[in-house]
């Protein structure tokens, strides 16, 4: 179990979060939805251990998750940022190794399940093809693909993915999110920030809705894009299944 304690988090002595609470399961995949600067990256950086709440705390099995120690939170944890810089000279099939990399040992060769990992992450994301190639040619899409294979590669119990369908087609949008959706099924936790409010409402059986840091609505699509959330925190509005602004 995934607990959220009254977090209150940000950058430097600004507040992005105020006073955040939840509890996520195993078996969940959860929408994180809120307009621009609402506190999305910031509350997923506070569950993935790289920002310190200034109050409030994060739990995963009643251990806070800044003091896991940082190999044990890597394995446990798998990080999808939502920048993706195409700086590496590394094969695609080394970026996705890269996940294995909490497991590895001094000499830091793959093992035959960190081998397996890595070729099945590649299978599920269809990088197969593009084992061989170096990961800074690959178009934006492609490289958001190997990402996402790298995450699955680790094989944690959590999932966090900021904006995992950015720079994607739509084709691959749809797979990314049927990705983390089976990997829900396996009993993982996966939070997701997504912009596409279609998207959020179709993946996600429960979406947690930020505004201005504070935590508007958390439940099934229906109450948490509901009329008065769309107006209010959106500043949209639905009419004959299109999407107006207010």
């Amino acid at each position: 179990m995934l607990r959220v304690k009254n977090i209150t988090a940000g950058y430097g002595k600004s507040s992005v979060l105020l006073n955040i609470s939840f509890e996520a399961s195993p078996g969940e995949i959860i929408g994180l939805i809120g307009p621009n600067g609402s506190g999305k990256s910031c509350l997923l950086k506070v569950l993935a251990g790289l920002i310190d709440p200034t109050s409030g705390a994060a739990l995963w099995k009643s251990k806070k998750i800044k003091d896991i120690p940082p190999r044990q939170r890597a394995q446990r944890i798998a990080w999808l940022d939502q920048a993706r810089t195409a700086s590496w000279g590394l094969m695609v099939k080394d970026v996705v190794a890269l996940g294995r990399a909490p497991y590895r040992g001094v000499l830091g060769r793959l093992s035959k399940d960190d081998k397996r990992a890595v070729e099945t992450a590649l299978q599920i994301t269809g990088c197969v093809d593009m084992a061989d190639s170096p990961f800074d040619t690959l178009s934006g899409g492609e490289q958001a693909r190997v990402l996402l294979a790298r995450v699955l590669a680790v094989g944690s119990d959590i999932i966090l993915a900021d904006e995992p369908t950015a720079a994607l087609d739509p084709a691959y949008q749809l797979m990314s999110l049927k990705i983390l959706t089976e990997q829900a099924r396996q009993g993982k936790t996966v939070l997701v920030s997504l912009h596409d409010l279609a998207l959020a409402r179709q993946f996600c059986p429960r979406l947690l809705v930020l505004d201005t840091g504070r935590l508007v609505a958390d439940g099934s699509p229906k109450t948490s894009l509901s009329e008065a959330i769309l107006k209010d925190t959106f500043g949209v509005r639905y009419k004959n299944s299109q999407l107006f602004t207010v």
